[in-house]
């Protein structure tokens, strides 16, 4: 048995790949168990987010600086007393489902736009920056979907339970995550043209 190397470096694509195929694997054990079928959500949805965060890099300045900062990356080295004590503000899947969402959607996630312009307007600009450097826009019912699963992912990893879940409803919105990775894998960023 080899085991693991001493040190591994992860870099974006690298881990939202790794992550997509685990929760591809995860799903495919999910039909008769709740641990596989939270674990493919979990995995899922931090893999599109990771997938988004690299598209929009050498955009960030582009944004206004409460998003910009958020698409910040960290250093590497992972520090105990920083890390284990504070969760970094980086953009959340409900951020990303809103940014990625058409223009005349209703903006789902109002406190990422937060400063000096009005969150309607910032919301639009934002939105335009987002699907500009990676052209990908949701529409009215993947937007749905999408949310459908931040709330299960949020309500089943960010509260202690009770929770009343109803496995159909994951699945018949997973088909809305699928359709975003798969969009996501086939989008370059700016600095990849």
């Amino acid at each position: 048995m080899t085991g693991l190397p001493d040190v591994i470096e992860l870099d974006l694509l690298e881990e939202a790949t790794r992550l997509w195929a685990g929760a591809q694997s995860a799903r495919a054990a999910a039909d008769d168990d709740i641990v596989a079928l939270c674990e493919s959500l979990d995995l899922g949805l931090h893999a599109a987010e990771i997938f988004v965060i690299r598209l929009l890099q050498p955009v960030r300045d582009r944004f206004p600086a409460t998003i910009g900062l958020q698409l910040e990356l960290p250093n590497p080295e992972v520090e105990p007393n920083r890390d284990g004590m504070t969760i970094p503000h980086t953009l959340q899947f409900h951020d990303i489902v809103d940014l990625l969402s058409a223009e005349s959607l209703k903006c789902v996630s109002p406190g990422m736009h937060r400063g000096w312009e009005d969150r309607r307007f910032s919301c639009r600009r934002s939105r335009v920056t987002a699907q500009a450097a990676i052209c990908v826009t949701l529409d009215a019912s993947d937007q749905s979907d999408l949310l459908v699963l931040a709330a299960y992912r949020n309500r089943l990893f960010r509260y202690p339970p009770p929770v009343r879940i109803v496995p159909s409803e994951i699945e018949d919105a997973y088909g809305a995550l699928d359709r975003l990775v798969e969009r996501l894998q086939g989008a370059k960023s700016a600095e990849q043209e």
